[in-house]
């Protein structure tokens, strides 16, 4: 290790063991900065210790701030939890052995548990909580100076399917903190398009965003879009999507025009259609140069998901990214009548043939058929018929089965009660009487189960917390009008593509803050909802919430004296020499008024 990063590591270890600020969640809608330690049982030679360099704001934190302890990720009755999960971090110390040593730049993956733990232990736990970065632990999180992980950490997440706890990133000369802590962000949507689907003729999977489609960004102004976007803009241009349209508020849209990506995408010859969401003939206007195959809802509300199913093209791929903070919100798929079978046996080995999961808990692959360890319901079927009794010879021995008041040991199969949970459920019988079975298992379904409606010819409501991740059901079968995904679970093998080989998202970057004013600029950002990426300095603590301009700079550096002062002069000298253009060489300038030494010019 180079001789001023190892003073470096030792100064920060040493300061880790003192009392630190760090920003919490302390309550529904309460965010406090905090002064904080890492207990020594938690910092031991067997596990990791960690320095923040910084953090980006991400608008799916606001569900855990409005939420608390409600939360699925936020622990019940917990005091507190350390926020941030788009961070940048040095490794300060490491067990003997591990993937990382100290003096390594990592960016840190997000999802940690697909099954309760307990996120101090990283052990199973029925009563635990899926954890994850910035929503389950007080001694993690991006927007604390100094941070904690248990050394047991990294094994129990491969093993939960998220891949490695800690990237080590490989910046060139120009990339900046920002950019690198975009790696979260960049790998949700870089993973929520892997996990995209469509079939082609032949029936197989089709993963991804197709080359040459025609896709919508319903409320699609936000910052998570525009990185979306970017990812699916960098592809040839004999590849890139023919139409995309977006939705939005006028005053955002007319910002947006004059984005760089949207100038460059029209003159690579895509059509980018920028849409009033308010606008009367607004679906009209989102099929006006052909109907979308693939949709972001990238703000739910009832008026989106109901746009995106008057607009979506049949065979596409509707993506419900990030969920809704209202869990009532549903996604109303119009499930046609069932195809015609020459025999019930045909149809139920057809049947459960179209069922499909995902082949692991992240995994973008699916397989055909029964989930591998399935537990089955049969709703709605005529309990004395030959059409169950024919769907459940097809099944395979020893499968878990629930059919009411029917006894299935005899065929070979186990019975399973009926708040069981289910990995395929075949639903028999239309309209209102489909929706009312499946409306009364939709809490019950395991991550990534599948539904066929066999009959179909109904309106099917789908709460959208149930369609949240991708690892959520699927409504399977040939009457299907489109598929779902949703928001990736973000992998650390696509985190790792943003941090070997950077997109450059210094154009987003549109105001900073040190770690003492977070509070303030999560305020402001939660009640304006600018666009853009808004991004914590954890080593500059004092920097004030400032938009990125050189005249913002020079006038917050006016009522402020000493470091402070100085660091946002040279910030903005940069600023003003390069177009008022976030870069490196700003984040270079602030450091050295700092007098604090920039983290990517020390590393190995």
């Amino acid at each position: 290790m180079d001789k001023s990063l190892q003073t470096r590591t030792d100064t920060l270890l040493e300061q880790s063991r003192e009392k630190h600020h760090g920003v919490f969640l302390t309550g529904p809608d309460k965010i406090e900065l905090l002064v904080d330690e890492l207990p020594s049982s938690v910092t031991t030679e067997n596990d990791f210790v960690l320095a923040s360099f910084g953090n980006c704001r991400c608008a799916s934190d606001a569900k855990a701030i409005r939420q608390f302890d409600s939360h699925a990720r936020v622990p019940s009755g917990v005091e507190k939890v350390a926020l941030g999960h788009e961070t940048l971090q040095i490794v300060l110390q490491a067990p003997e052995g591990s993937d990382v040593q100290p003096g390594d730049i990592v960016v840190i993956t997000p999802g940690h548990a697909s099954q309760p733990i307990d996120p101090l232990t990283f052990k199973p736990e029925e009563n635990g909580v899926l954890a994850a970065l910035g929503y389950s632990y007080q001694y993690l999180g991006g927007l604390r100076r100094f941070n904690a992980v248990p050394g047991v950490a990294p094994s129990f997440i491969r093993s939960q399917g998220f891949g490695n706890l800690f990237n080590k990133v490989q910046p060139v000369s120009d990339t900046s903190l920002i950019s690198l802590a975009h790696a979260e962000p960049f790998a949700c949507n870089f993973g929520t398009n892997k996990h995209i689907f469509t079939f082609n003729e032949d029936g197989d999977f089709v993963y991804g965003v197709p080359p040459r489609s025609i896709l919508a960004y319903l409320s699609g102004t936000a910052r998570m879009a525009m990185i979306n976007l970017t990812i699916v803009a960098s592809v040839p241009d004999d590849e890139l999507p023919v139409v995309v349209y977006v939705t939005g508020s006028p005053a955002k849209l007319r910002e947006m025009d004059n984005y760089a990506l949207i100038l460059d995408l029209r003159k690579r010859g895509t059509r980018v259609e920028l849409i009033d969401r308010n606008d009367p003939a607004i679906i009209s206007k989102l099929t006006e140069f052909g109907k979308p195959n693939i949709i972001w809802t990238n703000y739910a509300s009832q008026e989106s998901y109901d746009q995106a199913c008057a607009i979506i093209e049949r065979g596409g791929n509707l993506n419900s990214y990030a969920g809704a903070a209202d869990p009532e919100l549903v996604i109303n798929m119009p499930v046609g009548p069932a195809e015609k079978f020459d025999t019930l046996k045909d149809e139920a080995e057809t049947q459960i043939l179209s069922m499909h999961h995902n082949v692991g808990p992240n995994d973008p692959v699916r397989n055909n058929g029964l989930a591998e360890s399935p537990s089955v319901a049969l709703l709605g079927f005529d309990e004395s018929s030959e059409r169950l009794e024919v769907y459940l010879k097809s099944l395979p021995k020893g499968c878990k089965v629930f059919t009411s008041n029917k006894s299935v040991e005899e065929l070979g199969l186990i019975t399973l009660s009926a708040d069981s949970t289910f990995t395929d459920v075949f639903i028999a019988g239309i309209g209102d009487h489909a929706v009312r079975e499946y409306h009364a298992v939709e809490l019950q379904l395991a991550r990534s189960a599948a539904v066929n409606f066999v009959d179909g010819n109904a309106l099917i409501p789908i709460l959208s917390r149930q369609a949240h991740y991708v690892s959520r059901h699927q409504i399977c079968g040939s009457n299907v009008p489109w598929f779902l995904t949703n928001t990736s679970e973000p992998h650390s093998d696509d985190m790792v593509v943003q941090a070997k080989s950077p997109v450059n998202f210094d154009w987003m970057v549109k105001g900073i803050c040190g770690l003492n004013h977070v509070t303030k600029m999560m305020d402001q950002v939660e009640s304006t909802q600018p666009f853009g990426s808004f991004f914590a300095f954890t080593e500059l603590p004092d920097i004030p919430y400032v938009e990125v301009s050189s005249n913002a700079f020079i006038e917050a550096a006016g009522q402020l004296n000493g470091l402070v002062a100085e660091a946002l002069k040279q910030g903005a000298k940069v600023l003003s020499d390069n177009g008022e253009q976030w870069s490196r060489q700003v984040e270079e300038a602030l450091y050295t008024g700092y007098q604090a030494p920039y983290p990517l010019n020390l590393q190995r």
